[in-house]
């Protein structure tokens, strides 16, 4: 038995050995650039960098070298404000922020009540700086993390407003931010009809959508419910399933999800307790999460689906921990929705397509109206 296990031993030594001087051999000439590069910075250069800011700079370029937007090298003080951030509460000034291209991040929905809102940040305002630095390198990770701080300090925001072809800039005091995912009232007492927004999906929002469904449809009797996904830019993955059984019967498919090995998994519903006719409202920042959702509910016919086609962020991320103390967000898997569609970078299409209304003029919850009333028996 000792034999074997030094023969063992012997065997997997053997083989590390030799898979470590094949990958030396086979990438022989990008080592030696990479250790030229150090000492030449060592060296020669004008600044030296400590041996964990070349470590943390070679893992996030590692990441990087994806070319995948949604992966990122998170060092412990970005990893932190994004934990700050899935929990829902947290220091800053209110508002979502949604990356549309590289170097391009757009604010939507200033929380009401928040600084943002009070300081007449608008959705649909394109961020350009941040206290005075530009953010066209950053990650979206980063922005977050900067304009987050302490309770009343100040954050200097530069936008651009697309509306009006200006820049402003806002001086704003941060505050303690209690994000609620969730807001609803009685549209229509007559019909019976309630509405529900859901702005993003966090660790508490299924709880907050229960109590909301519960209201609605329980204490107030409505007969229909009015679900808005417009600028839900997504969150939490298990906060989508939580949601989505509570309005799909017991073993409904929600989606399926498939890593880059080809193994697929399928999520299917826990079952709700919710049976009156739904509809949906989404738009062009509708995304992630908020997709699985509108895409689960559609292709179950639990829901129509009203205003314009979504974001089309079909992946999965993952987040892993790491031993310096920050961690790894890393595309993990891509998502189809239960009839198989692969939505990314395509999005999902509404059953009744709204172009965008006039300012102060909500065409699509007014189609949603139009829509729900007649299924109201």
């Amino acid at each position: 038995m000792l034999r074997g296990i030094l023969i063992f031993f012997a065997l997997l030594g053997f083989l590390t050995s030799s898979a470590l001087i094949f990958f030396l051999v086979t990438n022989a000439g990008n080592i030696g650039t990479l250790i030229s590069v150090v000492t030449l910075i060592k060296t020669q250069g004008l600044y030296e960098p400590t041996p964990a800011q070349m470590i943390s700079g070679a893992a996030s370029g590692i990441v990087d070298s994806l070319n995948d937007p949604y992966s990122k090298y998170l060092d412990k003080d970005t990893w932190q404000e994004l934990k700050i951030r899935l929990e829902a509460k947290f220091g800053g000034i209110g508002v979502y922020v949604l990356e549309e291209g590289k170097g391009r991040f757009k604010i939507i929905s200033p929380i009401k009540g928040t600084p943002a809102y009070r300081a007449g940040i608008k959705n649909g305002d394109i961020i350009l700086k941040i206290n005075g630095e530009s953010v066209q390198n950053m990650t979206q990770d980063e922005v977050v993390s900067l304009m987050r701080g302490d309770p009343g300090t100040q954050l200097l925001l530069t936008v651009y407003r697309e509306s009006d072809g200006k820049e402003h800039e806002f001086k704003i005091i941060r505050e303690i931010i209690n994000v609620p995912s969730v807001e609803y009232e009685v549209l229509d007492t007559v019909h019976g009809i309630g509405y529900i927004a859901l702005n993003q999906f966090h660790a508490g929002s299924a709880q907050e959508m229960a109590e909301a469904i519960n209201d609605l449809a329980g204490e107030r009797k409505c007969r229909g419910i009015i679900l808005d996904l417009r600028y839900n830019g997504g969150g939490d993955f298990n906060a989508a399933l939580e949601i989505a059984s509570l309005f799909l019967d017991k073993g409904r498919e929600i989606v399926r999800v498939k890593d880059g090995k080809g193994r697929e998994e399928v999520y299917k519903s826990s079952g709700g307790n919710i049976d009156v006719p739904v509809v949906v409202l989404i738009n062009e920042d509708t995304a992630s999460a908020a997709e699985i959702l509108a895409g689960a509910l559609k292709d179950n016919q639990r829901a129509v689906l009203v205003g314009r086609t979504t974001f089309g962020k079909g992946l999965v991320q993952t987040v892993y921990p790491l031993r310096d103390g920050g961690a790894l967000k890393l595309t993990t898997q891509k998502y189809f929705t239960p009839s198989g569609t692969d939505i990314n970078e395509v999005g999902i299409h509404p059953d009744y397509e709204v172009e965008k209304g006039e300012k102060d003029k909500d065409k699509e919850l007014d189609k949603a109206l139009e829509i729900i009333k007649k299924q109201i028996i």
